[in-house]
């Protein structure tokens, strides 16, 4: 499929996940872009947390492959309240939530701590309770009803504190 496709970029999202299990494993994993990339003439992207980072620094070997860049998380700007703008207009709700609203874009942004992903769970969820109560909304009182944990918080959630 590679060679009839001829892809120039392969991205790997979520790649810390593979970093889990024993070293020789995660170092089959690794071989596997580099394999590819060798073969197909194609660039692997990793994505993921900074175990990866952590991984490819360990060894001078690993670090030479590839380059690595830090994303940045979300400022609250022009940019976010386009990205909220988008994520709305994507949405199957019948009202208009304007999400971009000052009040409802500064709750969500700081339940996201300006993580993508955060973002994208936060909207997601809050329309699914919104199709659910027929409200077909989003609404600032919407997204406090779905008592979202932020992530720095959740290390020590009441929820993680039941499981113990």
């Amino acid at each position: 499929m590679l060679a009839s496709l001829k892809p120039k970029v392969l991205i790997f999202d979520e790649f810390h996940n593979a970093l889990r299990g024993r070293t020789r494993d995660i170092e089959a994993i690794f071989a596997f872009p580099r394999r590819i990339g060798r073969q197909y003439d194609v660039a692997s992207v990793l994505i993921g947390e900074v175990a990866v980072y952590d991984f490819l620094n360990a060894t001078s070997e690993m670090a030479s492959r590839f380059d690595l860049l830090a994303v940045p998380r979300w400022h609250y700007d022009e940019d976010y309240l386009t990205l909220l703008d988008s994520l709305e207009a994507a949405l199957p709700l019948a009202r208009i939530s304007d999400l971009s609203d000052e009040r409802l874009a500064r709750r969500i942004f700081s339940l996201s701590e300006g993580l993508i992903g955060e973002i994208v769970t936060i909207v997601t969820k809050a329309a699914i309770a919104a199709i659910s109560s027929g409200a077909e909304q989003i609404t600032r009182a919407g997204i406090d009803e779905l008592h979202y944990v932020p992530i720095s918080h959740r290390r020590n959630s009441a929820l993680r504190e039941s499981l113990l």
